[in-house]
């Protein structure tokens, strides 16, 4: 079958401007956590270490309040609140801009109930770290932390441990990064990437890009448009609701396009690729894929490997691919078409340009495709086209349509009211003695005198047929 082009595995740089700051200058852990006004319109703070912080962030004008569960310093441009040594108030001398908030040992939280952006850097152990209404920057760093975007435009990267991440409202750029992450976009357009460790990503409403890690993940698009990339693993992705767009990667993966027009490949290893409601493509490329087209007209191609392909409940176009060398002697493989409930399924052999084919829609096992394919098209298919070689299709007990393309090739109708057309070539065309109407079609030849041969059947009607044989 064709050899698809496999594309090159993506690799992301994800430090934004901001990350790259809060990277670049990582605060030293102090005895007690110190508050301070930095570059006029930020508000840092840097938690103490060896305690368990729990930071709430509040704003009132200029002023922004500091709340910890533990004692605090006020620096320069703060000032502490009488009677409570756990609070400290900052005030710029224009709105703030920036909360910078640094955490490090022990299981620290901090929680921005303000609408400016907040950077916040977890440390070790397991942190929670909460955004608010703006596009914070949340870094959970080392262990099993719990990252909560909010409202805004967020930028999340969970980095070392097993992390739950969610997005919240607006477009976030999410990243797992190490571990087995838990990651949920939320509402909006998001970005999100898995990197090691089999993780479950859910993209929720928007139109979502997901990538996945290298080994074996869960993935759910959800509402809107998403495209979803398993990579490396055996993955389970889903789709979900609307057109969708998927590829599987390395991995024996498990591809279900649900609900919309989805496009959907397995790409590397042994997949099952669904595609549910609407009018899908489907794609197994490398390794023996299932594909199952479900509801709707779709369009579907095994490619290498031996292939089992299903149209489900209407018309749909099973395309056999392109025969390895073109009509050389290489080895090929057997696959197997079954049309389903629609009245017109369509397997095409079109692209076998070197090659003669040999196809009936009869469900016997193998003795379908070019020489040695060992191709099998069960009798629920109702269309068969040939490529560019000496072909020979058979219909069945149905009404077929038969079109043998270029090449000299022969086509036999059987029972029902068929359809043949025989294209470029000089061609043989039989409906077959069955009683009822069939059009036959000897379509272009190439020589003169001679030309297209239909078997002169009572009942039969006949179109650029140059010679009318007598049964």
């Amino acid at each position: 079958m064709v050899r698809s082009v496999w594309l090159p595995r993506i690799t992301f740089t994800v430090l934004t401007t901001a990350s790259a700051v809060a990277f670049a200058a990582p605060a030293q852990a102090a005895t007690v956590g110190v508050a301070s006004v930095v570059e006029t319109t930020k508000v840092q703070f840097k938690a103490a270490a060896k305690y368990q912080n729990s930071v709430v962030l509040t704003r009132s004008g200029n002023t922004i309040t500091i709340d910890d569960r533990v004692a605090l310093k006020a620096g320069p441009g703060c000032k502490p609140v009488k009677n409570d040594k756990t609070r400290v108030t900052c005030t710029t001398s224009k709105a703030p801009t920036l909360l910078r908030v640094y955490l490090y040992d022990y299981a620290d939280a901090v929680s921005n109930r303000t609408n400016v952006p907040l950077s916040a850097s977890g440390g070790a152990d397991n942190d929670t770290l909460v955004g608010g209404s703006a596009a914070d920057v949340l870094y959970g760093d080392a262990g099993h932390d719990a990252l909560y975007g909010g409202a805004g435009n967020d930028g999340i990267w969970g980095l070392d441990g097993d992390d739950r991440i969610s997005g919240g409202d607006g477009d976030d750029r999410l990243y797992g990064w190490t571990g087995a992450n838990q990651v949920s976009g939320g509402n909006g357009d998001d970005h999100v990437e898995v990197w090691t460790g089999g993780s479950r990503v859910w993209g929720d409403a928007g139109k979502d890009t997901i990538y996945g890690s290298n080994e074996a993940d869960r993935i759910s698009g959800g509402a809107d448009y998403d495209q979803l990339f398993g990579q490396g693993g055996n993955d389970v992705i889903d789709g979900g609701d609307t057109r969708d767009y998927l590829r599987g990667g390395e991995g024996a993966d498990s591809l279900y396009g649900a609900a919309g027009n989805d496009v959907v490949f397995g790409d590397g290893g042994n997949d099952l690729v669904s595609g549910g409601d609407g009018d899908d493509e489907l794609r197994g490329d490398y390794g023996d894929d299932v594909l199952y087209g479900g509801e709707g007209m779709d369009r579907m191609q095994g490619d290498w490997g031996r292939d089992r392909l299903y149209g489900g409940g209407a018309n749909d176009f099973i395309d056999a691919g392109t025969l390895a060398g073109e009509g050389e002697k290489e080895a090929v493989d057997a696959d197997y078409y079954s049309g389903g409930a629609g009245d017109l399924d369509i397997v095409y052999y079109d692209r076998y340009q070197h090659s003669d084919v040999t196809a009936d829609a009869d469900g016997v096992i193998g003795d379908d495709g070019a020489d040695g394919e060992g191709d099998t098209i069960e009798a629920d298919v109702e269309r068969l086209t040939g490529g560019g070689g000496d072909d020979e299709l058979t219909g069945g007990s149905g009404a077929d349509d038969l079109d043998g393309g270029p090449g000299n090739d022969r086509l036999h109708g059987l029972g029902g009211a068929d359809y043949l057309l025989g294209g470029e070539g000089d061609d043989y065309l039989d409906g077959g003695d069955d009683g009822v109407e069939d059009q036959l079609d000897g379509g272009e030849h190439v020589t003169e005198p001679s030309g297209d041969s239909c078997v002169q059947w009572e009942f039969d009607r006949f179109q650029r047929c140059e010679i009318l044989v007598t049964p």
